[in-house]
């Protein structure tokens, strides 16, 4: 077994006019963006684009939460929003990513008083907290309100503060509005990933005759990939009893 990445960073909630052109005028619901950080070449991407979408408290374990993003059916709001995350590799002496990143939510919490944290990235970027008064004089109106105005650089470490702040001003370039002093950034959001079982090309394991497959053994990330493997373990399985 060894331990997979940890994926730490924000929930980004913008005006859906911001993402209109990609998310309508190109029918790309939920675009995947995969941006090389500048100053530490980092992995930064995007995930689970929420268009006329709310973002909403989750919990990780009892007492561990996060926030998440959801798009309703009968229900919309002005905003968009999705996840940019910064992945996170371990080496010794501390290789349990889970850990790590249970730390810092943790930590994120508890600096919240018990409620996610809110931010624009103007203030993050002129290093002050984020207060009520400056968010309701922004152009984006949170649809979370049970948060605490903050500070992300009191929870999160250097380097993933900065990678965030780099992979925005990347996406700028790209998606004109997203990097605005207005944008709002929710903490934590971390993605927590199963152990990954050692294995070779056919997803069998050192114990013979043993083979797995899916997100559970840390081999997928979603579905489709976990099916993709269910056929990889399947053909590994044909070959050896021919």
């Amino acid at each position: 077994m060894r331990f997979n990445p940890v994926d730490i960073g924000v929930r980004v909630e913008v005006l859906n006019d911001v993402l209109k052109e990609i998310v309508e005028d190109y029918q790309c619901w939920d675009p995947k963006f995969h941006i090389t950080t500048s100053q530490y070449d980092d992995h930064a991407r995007t995930f689970c684009v929420c268009p006329y979408g709310f973002v909403v408290k989750d919990f990780y374990e009892k007492e561990i939460f996060g926030v998440n993003g959801h798009s309703m059916k009968d229900k919309k709001s002005n905003n968009c929003n999705f996840a940019l995350l910064i992945r996170t590799r371990l080496t010794k002496p501390l290789e349990n990513t889970t850990e790590y990143g249970r730390s810092i939510a943790k930590q994120t919490n508890t600096l919240g008083g018990g409620k996610p944290i809110i931010q624009r990235i103007g203030d993050l970027r002129m290093n002050r907290r984020s207060r009520w008064s400056r968010i309701r004089k922004s152009y984006v109106n949170p649809t979370l309100k049970d948060v605490t105005p903050g500070d992300l650089s009191m929870a999160y470490p250097y380097r993933i503060v900065t990678d965030i702040l780099e992979a925005l001003e990347k996406l700028e370039k790209v998606i004109p509005g997203v990097g605005s002093d207005s944008t709002l950034l929710y903490a934590p959001e971390i993605k927590f990933y199963s152990m990954r079982v050692e294995t070779n090309k056919t997803l069998q394991t050192i114990v013979p005759n043993i083979f797995v497959a899916g997100d559970g053994a840390g081999i997928s990330r979603g579905i489709t990939i976990a099916a993709a493997t269910g056929i990889i373990a399947a053909d590994g399985i044909k070959n050896l009893i021919k």
